[in-house]
C-alpha cells in the first residue's frame, strides 16, 4: 500500500508549508524526479514520508501514523520481545558469542552487533513472533497461498503488510517497520543496545539453542544452492 498524492499533498501542506518539490528533493537527497513521478501517478511510498521526516527532523513514527491507513501506529508501538530483537542478531554474531563464552573471544561491546536488516531479517521476525498460524491467517488475508506468503519472505515486506503482521501476532506495530529497514531502531522506539543486551541475557543453553537453529537454517539455505547449481549445470549438459 502507498500513500495518495492528495493525502501527501495535504500533509506536506501542514508540515512543509510552501515547499517546492525540487526544495524537498534537495533537503531530503531524494531525486526529484522519483519524488515527482511518484506525485503524479499519485502513489507515494512510505519512505518518501520517512525521509522527509527525516529531513525536517520530524518523527518519522508520528509523521506515519498522520496517515488514515497507519493511524493506530503510534498508538500500537510498545518495546520490542526478546524473541524479536534475538531475531535480528545475525548468525554468525551468535556464534562469537558462544566463543565468548567459552573464553576463545573478547565480549561485545556497544554496537558490535552486525546492522541489520540483513538478508534472513524478515523470515526471522516472522518465526520469533508466530503464534503458530501467521503464515495461514496472513496468506488468506492477502488472498494468496501459504507457500507464496513465505516466498516472500525471502525479500522485504510492504510497510502495510509488515504491520498487519506484527498486530495479528500481538507484537509493537513498528517492529515490522525496523525489521524491514523503513525505520531505524531509534525511530521505531526499540531501546539503545536492545539487541545486544538480550543475546547477552540469554543463559548458555538457550543460546547453543539459538545458535543450533540458526545454524540449521544456513546448512539448508546452503543445500538449496548447492541443489539449483546442480540442476543448472544438469540443464546445460543436457543442452550440449
Amino acid at each position: 500500500m502507498t500513500i495518495t498524492a492528495h493525502e501527501f499533498q495535504r500533509w506536506s501542506d501542514a508540515k512543509i508549508p510552501g515547499r517546492s518539490v525540487r526544495e524537498i528533493s534537495q533537503a531530503t537527497g531524494l531525486k526529484w524526479t522519483t519524488l515527482h513521478q511518484q506525485i503524479v501517478r499519485g502513489k507515494v511510498s512510505e519512505a518518501t514520508v520517512v525521509a522527509i521526516a527525516r529531513a525536517y527532523e520530524f518523527s518519522a513514527l508520528e509523521e506515519l501514523s498522520s496517515f488514515e491507513q497507519y493511524t493506530d501506529l503510534a498508538l500500537g508501538t510498545k518495546p520490542p520481545t526478546d524473541a524479536e530483537l534475538i531475531s535480528q542478531v545475525h548468525y554468525l554474531d551468535i556464534l562469537r558469542e558462544v566463543l565468548v563464552r567459552a573464553d576463545e573471544l573478547l565480549p561485545f561491546m556497544p554496537g558490535d552487533l552486525r546492522a541489520f536488516p540483513h538478508t534472513d531479517s524478515t523470515r526471522a521476525w516472522i518465526d520469533a513472533i508466530d503464534p503458530g498460524d501467521l503464515r495461514t491467517a496472513m496468506a488468506t488475508r492477502l488472498g494468496v497461498t501459504t507457500s507464496t506468503f513465505s516466498s516472500r519472505l525471502k525479500r522485504t515486506l510492504p510497510a502495510d503488510i509488515a504491520i498487519d503482521v506484527a498486530r495479528y501476532a500481538g507484537v509493537s506495530l513498528a517492529s515490522g517497520l525496523v525489521v524491514t529497514g523503513l525505520l531505524t531502531e531509534q525511530e521505531g522506539d526499540w531501546p539503545p543496545e536492545a539487541r545486544l543486551n538480550a543475546l547477552q541475557a540469554q543463559s548458555d543453553s538457550d543460546l547453543l539453542s539459538i545458535a543450533t537453529q540458526k545454524l540449521a537454517i544456513q546448512n539448508r539455505k546452503y543445500w538449496g544452492k548447492t541443489h539449483d547449481r546442480d540442476q543448472a549445470k544438469e540443464y546445460w549438459e543436457n543442452l550440449g
